[in-house]
């Protein structure tokens, strides 16, 4: 081999041209697996509402339980299930979103209780969250 001898690139570059078209081609001949939906179009203007929000609060106070129904002190859970149903319409099932907050000292067979009686109202779905220090009441000097 003489020593100035250059490497030919051309059946090279000619290589990877080929390879290149090749799979270009092939690309665009595999379907990938997809659902053709035809999605109906709206018909009416009416967008979907927000449900209506229903926040319960089981903190303890002084010892003693404290429950509040969109800021509205109930005394029991008998008085937690009855505000509930003035809330529920029927046929009207997934028109409210039920937060219950409860402060991290409750005993657990009481958020049980709790849950139970938002449950029995009919509201059979809710979302759990703890109250954090600063969302509870402050205490009078």
């Amino acid at each position: 081999m003489p020593e100035n001898s250059d490497i030919n690139l051309t059946p090279l570059i000619d290589v990877i041209f080929q390879l290149l078209i090749f799979f270009m081609l092939a690309s665009t001949l595999i379907k990938p697996n997809m659902i053709e939906l035809d999605l109906p179009e709206s018909t009416s203007g009416v967008k979907n509402q927000e449900p209506d929000l229903i926040a319960i609060t089981y903190r303890l106070q002084d010892g003693g339980p404290v429950i509040t129904v969109n800021t509205t002190p109930v005394t029991d859970l008998e008085a937690l299930s009855s505000s509930l149903r003035e809330f529920q319409r029927p046929g009207d099932e997934t028109r409210h979103r039920v937060d219950i907050q409860i402060d991290r000292n409750v005993p657990y067979q009481n958020v049980i209780s709790v849950i139970d009686t938002v449950r029995d109202a009919g509201f059979p779905r809710f979302s759990l969250q703890t109250l954090m220090p600063s969302s509870r009441p402050r205490e009078n000097p």
